[in-house]
């Protein structure tokens, strides 16, 4: 039986080939095979790929004047629309027996944004929040990508055909896109320095690698009968796997390094070489047909683990990976492969779908499934609100990107007559501040808190991200401490250390090792509070899941990385740094049935308490407070 399949006339197998390419790319990315960590430039390739298509399609309507968008419009939605129908439809019932009204809630606001191709900015919205919805157990993270490529449908025939009817050269019209991609490339680099939520998310610091795309096809057809084309698609292909091979999640993306996938599916799409024999494998092609539907639910599958606290293992993602497979496949061959004649058909059925999850994504529609103690649990966080907002000093002496309010004058008076003690950090030194005012002797030492959420309290800066707030840190270590040193008498730094993404542990050590040292040049004492668990989903889940269904909670719930760099920080620090991670068991409510977290790093009041008595107990602190 032969591994490769009969040429088809007018197929594009280096296409089909990338798509299988891509997809695998993202498939491991997102089930953690630490080999091909770069595995989410599939996504990128997808983009170049989409460009590319797209503008086939519209130019080659444009030149026999038959562009309609209506019809453009329309087979983009019979493309699109109905496998993506198909999984929010099971996913959002799936979901409506087993999560808790206000993860529901949120899960059907996922679902809304992803049927109306709305997800990316969604996403880009939520991401500046602390206490948004976990990235990782969002059922349809995934979708943004889709999100972006519609706007660009929406978008991107209006461009093509102003430039049609004003620019006749097929020359300058080439030159004008190629000015115009570039232009987008700067702005898109600029955007990652200084917003790189918004930069990653949103369409127009993503348009640029669909515009690659639209390159490749004007430039199509020049190397197709060069002797060299054969060797660029395979240089293609090469640095393709050297991307996902090389690159991780500590580089700014989009960045510098995002052109290196983009430029390699430009080459193998203007090498237009199929020549490069193991294109046309049976399996690869296959995976090219249908990337799209195991792209759909290949992230559920894993999503769903987590939200069950299923430990992933090798013999579990082999698993989970052939049940994506093979719904995929089911997706493909009986949702995606319906033959739809008109799209009325299908904006039909998406009304009343939008209008029911629109509803849902409101209103308590399950809240009958669970018991009563179990949605107290599961529903604290959004019930007790404003506990949070004063254990966290929010708004006062917490800066947050939502609000950046920060009142120096409250927050870092210097009382001479008692022994001051500075609180620097993120939100998870902000967590502890109301805990630290109610267990210190108040006639004796005096609080400061400096704490701006997703800032590590170093004293320089290791990441670039929610730089307006950064200010806060800094004016602490430029300003604040060289002018009150001998008022100074502690400084205690804490921070979400595993949370910086993007960032070694070795900078982030080296920072903390930096900030130490200056602190001790002004002969100011200084502790290092340590890394606290978290978990793969809120606290108030796996808490109400327990009280729902009697299921003992064990420690698959736990993220692996909070254990790495609390070991790794108290392997290279000294005895200035406190290790508070909880090392036994899952922390038990409160007597009031108070959770321990808020979310799934951010401990409660009553976690923060905890926490404190380790710190105060801690030797290291001891003396200075007794």
């Amino acid at each position: 039986m032969k591994n490769t399949i009969t040429p088809k006339t007018g197929f594009r197998y280096d296409i089909n080939a990338l798509r299988a390419i891509a997809v695998l790319g993202v498939l491991f990315f997102h089930y953690k095979v630490d080999f091909l960590a770069g595995g989410f430039a599939g996504v990128d390739i997808f983009f170049v790929i989409s460009g590319y298509l797209m503008t086939r399609i519209i130019i080659q309507s444009i030149n026999h004047n038959n562009f309609s968008f209506k019809d453009y419009i329309g087979k983009r939605t019979r493309r699109i629309v109905p496998a993506l129908l198909c999984l929010v439809i099971v996913i959002s019932t799936l979901s409506f027996f087993f999560y808790f009204p206000e993860d529901y809630k949120t899960n059907q606001k996922s679902a809304l944004a992803s049927i109306t191709f709305l997800s990316n900015i969604l996403y880009w919205q939520s991401s500046n929040s602390y206490f948004a919805p976990l990235s990782d157990t969002n059922i349809f993270l995934h979708t943004w990508s889709l999100s972006v490529e519609w706007q660009f449908y929406l978008i991107y025939p209006l461009i093509l055909l102003l430039l049609a009817n004003t620019i006749r050269s097929k020359k300058i019209y080439l030159y004008f896109i190629i000015f115009f991609t570039i232009s987008l490339i700067i702005l898109s680099l600029i955007a990652t320095t200084y917003k790189n939520n918004a930069a990653f998310y949103l369409l127009p610091t993503r348009s640029w690698e669909m515009m690659f795309g639209g390159i490749a096809f004007l430039a199509e057809g020049k190397l197709k009968e060069n002797k060299w084309g054969k060797f660029i698609a395979y240089t293609g292909y090469l640095l393709i796997f050297l991307c996902f091979l090389l690159l991780d999640t500590t580089m700014l993306w989009p960045g510098l390094y995002t052109l290196l996938p983009v430029i390699a599916t430009f080459l193998i799409i203007i090498a237009n070489n199929d020549s490069v024999r193991f294109i046309k494998y049976r399996a690869i092609q296959f995976l090219g047909e249908i990337s799209y539907s195991l792209y759909l639910w290949h992230w559920p599958v894993y999503v769903i683990a987590q939200y069950f606290g299923i430990k992933m293992s090798l013999k579990l993602t082999l698993l989970l990976v052939i049940i994506s497979f093979l719904l995929g496949y089911i997706s493909y061959t009986y949702v995606e492969n319906i033959k739809i004649k008109s799209a009325k058909w299908l904006y039909a059925a998406l009304l009343p779908c939008i209008t029911l999850i629109a509803y849902s994504s409101y209103a308590d529609t399950n809240n009958f499934i669970f018991k009563a103690k179990s949605l107290e649990v599961a529903n604290y966080a959004t019930t007790q609100q404003h506990k949070r907002d004063k254990q966290f000093n929010a708004g006062i002496c917490f800066a947050e990107v939502k609000d950046e309010s920060y009142d120096t004058n409250k927050c870092l008076c210097i009382n001479k007559r008692k022994k001051n003690v500075l609180l620097l950090g993120d939100s998870h030194a902000a967590q502890l501040s109301e805990s630290l005012r109610k267990n210190l002797d108040s006639t004796k030492f005096n609080l400061l808190q400096a704490t701006a959420g997703g800032i590590l309290p170093t004293i320089k800066k290791v990441n670039n991200e929610r730089l307006a707030i950064r200010k806060i840190i800094d004016y602490v270590y430029e300003d604040f401490i060289p002018s009150h040193s001998n008022e100074i008498h502690l400084v205690i730094i804490t921070a979400h250390w595993s949370g910086a993404k993007g960032i070694k542990r070795e900078t982030i050590l080296h920072g903390i090792k930096e900030s130490i040292s200056y602190f001790n040049k002004k002969n100011i004492n200084v502790i290092v509070v340590g890394q606290s668990e978290s978990y793969v989903i809120p606290y108030p889940t796996i808490a109400g899941r327990n009280f729902q269904y009697k299921i003992q909670i064990n420690h698959n719930y736990l993220n692996d990385e909070e254990y790495l760099m609390d070991n790794y920080l108290l392997k290279n620090l000294d005895s200035s740094y406190i290790r508070i991670i909880n090392q036994t068991s899952f922390p038990a409510l409160s007597a009031n049935n108070e959770p321990y977290m808020w979310d799934n790093n951010h401990v409660t009041g009553y976690g923060a308490d905890l926490i404190v008595n380790k710190i105060l107990a801690n030797p290291a602190t001891t003396k200075f407070f007794n």
